[in-house]
């Protein structure tokens, strides 16, 4: 992204940024939330209003009751995950993270101390793990184990029967779930699974994580929220005080709006979008390009080792030859050094342009 934005005309493939514009009722909560001078702090969880709205939510998505003394609202999800990591895992323990997975979870669980342990995801099986290959990985020192549905960055979307499997292991090993959930309406083949919704009865060994950025197309509005246990919640509110305090207020109202407001809006970018993918998909496929087609969020991972080029390499010459801008998955985890990813949540002939560039620049290389 550096590199890119000190040069001209480069097609942006790389970040997970909506290209539509946040609705408009949205905004308007906004803006009367700022002419009635509602631009103070709130409690560290958040205004009782916001949670009320986000536990009418869970009840009306997932038929999951939770009251607002288990919801915490935060400056988007990465502050959560920071909280969550923060109240769970001390210093030495470790936290189990799918490979590949969005970097930032590597990053929050180094910063405070405690051990990444990779557990692998195969394309041969859409991405999902085996729930005994995590079990192998699991030691005494196990406090965690962060699962990502929809997947950032190989969309992959666990089943029932994936989350039951896993809700089974986290119970045996008496482990946390962190369940990063923040394209969970952003789903092209089946429906989103919460696990609070396969098992209620763990509702003390799961941290759901949710957000606005992806779905209403919120992403700097800072937003998002943590279903937790109720043992948990007090201690998060405590730690937020000295992180961010608490997420915008005027935010907050704004995700009022998006909450309890209409709901066309999604429907209309989600068929946006799988327009977008199917596209991609096909002209990825004209090139001859290694990729799984995701049935969630809005990335397609692209497997290069054909060219015989790291990750990092392609997506450098690929930009400075060709002027297309892609996230090189090295940063991912270990199986990232031969992938990148695209994001189709762009312009339409931005979209298809940066494929065609990168489909001629792919077979070249793999021919070489």
């Amino acid at each position: 992204m550096n590199i890119a934005e000190e040069m001209s005309d480069v097609i942006p493939l790389q970040i997970g940024e909506p290209a539509v514009q946040t609705p408009d009722h949205i905004k308007q909560a906004a803006i009367k939330a700022i002419e009635n001078g509602f631009t103070h702090y709130t409690a560290n969880a958040g205004t009782a209003s916001v949670r009320e709205a986000i536990s009418r939510r869970m009840k009306r998505d997932y038929n999951v009751n939770v009251p607002i003394n288990r919801i915490l609202v935060s400056a988007g999800a990465v502050s959560a995950l920071n909280l969550a990591l923060l109240s769970i895992a001390e210093i030495g323990e470790e936290v189990l993270l799918p490979d590949p997975a969005y970097p930032n979870y590597e990053s929050l669980i180094r910063m405070q101390g405690a051990i990444p342990v990779f557990y692998q995801t195969n394309a041969e099986n859409d991405f999902l793990p085996d729930v005994s290959d995590i079990e192998k990985r699991i030691t005494p020192f196990t406090k965690a184990i962060i699962i990502n549905s929809p997947s950032n960055p190989t969309g992959a979307v666990f089943t029932e029967e994936k989350w039951q499997q896993i809700l089974q292991l986290a119970k045996e090993h008496e482990l946390y779930i962190i369940s990063d959930e923040l394209y969970d309406e952003l789903i092209y083949e089946g429906k989103h699974v919460s696990p609070l919704s396969v098992d209620p009865s763990m509702k003390d060994q799961i941290i759901s994580i949710f957000g606005f950025s992806k779905v209403y197309a919120m992403t700097g509005w800072r937003l998002a929220y943590a279903i937790v246990p109720e043992k948990l919640w007090y201690v998060m509110c405590k730690l937020q005080e000295p992180v961010t305090t608490c997420a915008p207020s005027i935010s907050q109202k704004a995700g009022e709006a998006a909450l309890d407001g209409p709901k066309d809006f999604v429907k209309e970018m989600l068929d946006m979008y799988k327009e977008n993918r199917d596209i991609a998909c096909e002209l990825l496929k004209q090139y001859q390009v290694d990729f799984i087609t995701p049935k969630g969020a809005f990335y397609i991972p692209i497997d290069i080792s054909y060219t015989g080029m790291s990750a990092k390499e392609f997506a450098i010459e690929l930009l400075m030859t060709q002027k297309v801008s892609v996230a090189p998955c090295d940063t991912f985890g270990p199986s990232g050094k031969s992938l990148i990813r695209i994001c189709f949540a762009g312009d339409m002939e931005q979209l298809k342009e940066g494929l065609k560039r990168l489909g001629e620049f792919y077979q070249k290389k793999a021919n070489t």
